[in-house]
């Protein structure tokens, strides 16, 4: 597939402008995933090993008992259970950032635009898919110093996990859109 840049002629001025304030925004929304990225593996980081075990334990929602042995190497396997989903996520926003890097330089329907929309509904959809199963190990990590009998296993479904199933969708189809009419453009671009 043919990379495909957007260029406006320079007698319209409005369709310039409208093309850079595609490539402003693109690039903004280039950096913000980068920045994102790393705002929520520090956030991450800093709450499994600054929290205190008696919110740790209400976030979880078990008794603050159960947690008194929580030392560093429990909260170390608490943050690379929640990091899972997580890493799936950081490598969503990467792949948006390719998306929006191709769409700064012009290139809306090309392969870096196609592909990085592509694995960004890829990494979303991984995301959501892991994010109940994190849960379910966090609860049984959390819960294993409990009394016998009192041991958990949760597995949660919410409504957060399904919109985002369901943006992983509708924007895996738009990037599967876009490579066909990339596809199609390429064909006819042929029979002239």
């Amino acid at each position: 597939m043919a990379d495909s840049v957007v260029m406006a002629p320079t007698a319209d001025p409005i369709r310039q402008a409208r093309l850079n304030r595609i490539r402003v925004f693109s690039l903004t929304l280039a950096r913000g995933c980068i920045l994102l990225s790393a705002l929520l593996t520090v956030g991450l980081l800093f709450y499994w090993f600054s929290a205190s075990t008696a919110s740790i334990a209400a976030d979880a929602q078990i008794p603050r008992e159960w947690l008194t042995d929580l030392g560093a190497g429990g909260r170390a396997a608490g943050f690379a259970i929640s990091f899972v989903p997580l890493a799936c996520l950081i490598l969503a926003l990467m792949s948006a950032r390719r998306c929006f890097g191709a769409f700064a330089a012009g290139n809306f329907f090309g392969q870096d635009a196609v592909q990085g929309l592509r694995y960004f509904a890829l990494g979303l959809l991984a995301s959501a898919l892991l994010k109940p199963f994190s849960a379910a190990a966090l609860s049984v990590l959390l819960s294993s110093d409990a009394p016998t009998g009192q041991h958990r296993l949760a597995l949660g479904f919410g409504s957060d996990t399904v919109l985002a199933l369901l943006a992983a969708g509708i924007i895996a189809v738009i990037a599967w859109v876009m490579a066909e009419a990339s596809a199609l453009a390429e064909e006819n671009a042929q029979f002239i």
